[in-house]
């Protein structure tokens, strides 16, 4: 995959990423519907050690979340815009694809979380679909 380049609405802060996504996914659960105030977040999850951020992020931690270990929301302090988020000890990173300079390298293959889905939003039967979060891929 090729270099995925993404920044914040100010242009603050920015970061990069090399390397192939864990996945890309639809993400359905209630947190990313709050946080977000959406139906559902995009998310590509990606090797910590390959992602780069340029600039300062403030960071709101939640306590617990569905694997009971803490995690960690990072966003933009000048404009807010949530990148990247981060479960405690886990070697991956989450970046919000909405982030993206170039969101065509977005291809989501799954959807998690289904079981909290908004109704009246149809899931492409082409897509696999969870229920909760699947085994780590």
């Amino acid at each position: 995959m090729p270099r995925m380049t993404g920044r914040c609405l100010c242009g603050q802060t920015s970061f990069t990423a090399d390397g192939e996504p864990v996945r890309m996914a639809a993400c359905h659960c209630k947190t990313c519907q709050r946080h977000l105030g959406t139906a559902f977040s995009e998310v590509i999850i990606m090797p910590r050690e390959s992602v780069a951020v340029t600039g300062v992020l403030s960071t709101y931690t939640q306590a617990g979340g569905t694997s009971g270990e803490p995690f960690h929301r990072r966003f933009c302090p000048g404009c807010g815009t949530p990148m990247l988020w981060e479960r405690e000890g886990s070697p991956r990173v989450i970046i919000l694809a909405g982030t993206l300079d170039d969101a065509g390298v977005f291809k989501p293959t799954e959807n998690l979380f289904c079981d909290s889905a908004q109704d009246w939003l149809p899931l492409p039967p082409d897509m696999a679909q969870h229920q909760t979060y699947p085994p780590a891929a």
